[in-house]
């Protein structure tokens, strides 16, 4: 959500790209040609489909990437130590268009619940920013944004959706999932209960 957050207020599309469980490079170098369902990395996709040179890519679950990697598919952690060194991101192979293309601009920000299965050398490529879990006193913080990201969402105008003293109060001391799921059910029940108060 902040590197969301971040992209809108940078004005750059953004993309996230799920690393868990990934076990070979395909969606960061392209599958070759000749293969059923080649096609282009996702990140000269999305470049392409945006017509934006520097996008934000979320690397999302990074720490739960390459822990099976085969051996004929590469590792993503090895793919990703190209993409974020500038220098051989300006000549980064796209294993589909069989081209360098130049990916220099492109900026990445990669999440991760522990940074223990992570090599060295990739660590080395990142500014590590730490998040500590949220207190009590966030609660308001918290439903604000889930309220204006619900309403994203929904296609709703901003301001349109409102919680109680009292519901903000029950939920206090809930992370920002157990909140958005909360708040999801609560506006269901809500929206069921106008409903039948109709009939």
């Amino acid at each position: 959500r902040f590197a969301q957050r971040l992209s809108e207020l940078l004005g750059t599309p953004n993309t996230v790209i799920n690393m868990a469980g990934m076990s070979d490079v395909k969606v960061l170098k392209g599958l070759a040609r000749g293969w059923a369902g080649n096609r282009p990395s996702r990140l000269v996709e999305f470049i392409e489909q945006t017509g934006v040179a520097n996008p934000l890519f979320i690397l999302d679950e990074v720490d739960k990437t390459g822990r099976h990697a085969h051996s004929m598919g590469g590792n993503p952690h090895d793919a990703l130590l190209d993409l974020l060194e500038a220098g051989n991101a300006r000549r980064y192979s796209d294993i589909y268009l069989m081209t360098e293309c130049d990916l220099s601009h492109c900026m990445f920000v990669a999440t991760a619940n522990s940074l223990l299965a992570l090599p060295r050398p990739l660590l080395s490529r990142f500014e590590l920013a730490y998040f500590p879990a949220p207190g009590p006193e966030h609660t308001e913080v918290l439903v604000e944004g889930v309220m204006r990201d619900l309403e994203a969402a929904w296609g709703l105008p901003a301001g349109a959706m409102s919680v109680s003293r009292v519901l903000i109060d029950r939920l206090r001391g809930l992370g920002p999932r157990e909140i958005r799921r909360a708040l999801v059910h609560y506006m269901g029940d809500s929206a069921a209960d106008a409903r039948y108060a109709r009939h």
